[in-house]
């Protein structure tokens, strides 16, 4: 007997959804658009040569492979910037050109792809862009408020992401002597 209260909402909440869609891919566009100016005017190049050891350090299948260590450099920018859903390309090239890196067998991942994932996953933010444009869709007034806990919070899970796989790693050269 409330189908037209149903009705209302279906069209009121598909209306919002829409609304809120083309909000998050307008951030995410905008960001990804600095990405590629970033690209294109060298900024990637640049910052991989500059990250060019550490990199090489913690990914060693990068030595060989340039491609791999340019993709992480760009996956992890990404993740900087908050972009989420705009890092997942650069990610998968920087796994697949981790795993075309590997001398053995390619179905189990190295520690390479292991720790660039957990990497990946525990990214430092230092600009949420999808959170503030959810809060700033959502009507919140300070939208911005959340940026100081998300430091807080996306550090302490980039150390704590670190230091797990570290100590899994240990762990593990350590039960095969």
């Amino acid at each position: 007997g409330r189908l037209q209260e149903i009705g209302n909402a279906l069209l009121e909440s598909g209306g919002q959804a829409v609304t809120f869609s083309i909000g998050i891919i307008g951030v995410t566009a905008f960001w990804c658009g600095v990405l590629e100016i970033l690209n294109q005017a060298g900024g990637i190049n640049f910052f991989s040569r500059l990250l060019r050891r550490p990199i090489q350090r913690f990914f060693p299948e990068s030595r060989c492979n340039p491609e791999a260590g340019k993709q992480i450099i760009t996956n992890l920018t990404a993740n900087f910037f908050g972009l989420g859903n705009g890092a997942t390309p650069s990610g998968i090239a920087a796994v697949r050109a981790l795993q075309e890196s590997q001398s053995h067998n390619r179905e189990i991942a190295s520690p390479s792809i292991c720790l660039f994932l957990v990497v990946n996953s525990a990214a430092f933010q230092l600009i949420p862009t999808t959170v503030l444009a959810i809060r700033t869709a959502a009507g919140s007034a300070e939208a911005f408020d959340v940026i100081v806990p998300i430091w807080i919070a996306s550090l302490a899970a980039f150390v704590t992401g670190i230091a797990v796989y570290f100590i899994c790693q240990r762990a593990g050269r350590r039960k095969c002597r």
